[in-house]
């Protein structure tokens, strides 16, 4: 039997209404390929949520952000509301993206406290971690791995992880199978032991594309994707769900 499987589309600040509609409409027509282990989960930028949400209210997509705040309302520019994100329906949230870390100077506190908002409210939040290259070259990427899921992730019953090295974002590079299974296990084990936290889902992002999701599947272990550039067109985002659909 087929293990379930999570096929998470981050669009990041992409796409027009026009764009996201042909593209979520041509997922939707091409959904029976879509195999029950497999979750698909859109996570528009926050003025698409709307929209997204009513196009997808008769299917079994799931519904994401790309962020929220940790307090429910209040003097904070900008920033999305955890209560308006369950009113469109969303399922997950993306949190501790290394984009959000970088340009908005988010820590791992403050993402502990996010998460702890989504879990409070009924949200699965997916955490992002990831390294960067100089640490991976000194082969010190386990211990900046193991500091940012000591911070940042509660003691909960269960928790999704995406690890998402940093230098791999965009770049078209990806850690060999090796590592990425190796960072599967980590990350698995640490929150098992030292977090007591029973169910642990890793996902694997960074450069992610119907050429290399086959060998990362059969050689990591990985549960599922974060899936950035290769998640804005029809044509590859549906390859890449019917390779998952084999596994």
């Amino acid at each position: 039997m087929n293990q379930n499987k999570l096929i998470v589309s981050n669009w990041k600040m992409n796409l027009k209404l026009s764009d996201s509609r042909k593209l979520v409409e041509k997922i939707i027509k091409s959904s029976k390929i879509i195999k029950p282990h497999i979750k698909k989960i859109i996570c528009p930028q926050f003025l698409l949520i709307p929209h997204i949400s009513d196009l997808i209210k008769k299917t079994k997509i799931c519904l994401g952000s790309q962020d929220c705040h940790y307090k429910e309302n209040g003097a904070f520019t900008g920033e999305s509301s955890i209560e308006l994100l369950k009113k469109f329906k969303c399922k997950y949230v993306i949190l501790g993206h290394s984009e959000r870390r970088e340009h908005n100077t988010e820590t791992n506190s403050v993402i502990l406290k996010k998460i702890q908002t989504a879990f409070n409210h009924g949200l699965k939040p997916i955490v992002c971690i990831g390294e960067p290259i100089n640490l991976r070259k000194k082969n010190k990427y386990l211990e900046f791995l193991e500091t940012q899921l000591h911070e940042s992730v509660p003691n909960e019953e269960e928790i999704i992880i995406a690890y998402e090295p940093i230098w791999s974002i965009g770049s078209g590079l990806i850690p060999s199978f090796t590592d990425i299974l190796e960072i599967n296990n980590f990350v698995k084990k640490y929150l098992y032991e030292r977090k007591q936290i029973k169910k642990v889902s890793v996902l694997y992002g960074g450069s992610v594309s119907s050429k290399n999701i086959k060998g990362i599947i059969e050689n990591s272990d990985i549960d599922g994707a974060l899936i950035g550039g290769s998640s804005l067109e029809a044509e590859e985002i549906l390859k890449i769900i019917s390779i998952f659909n084999f596994y």
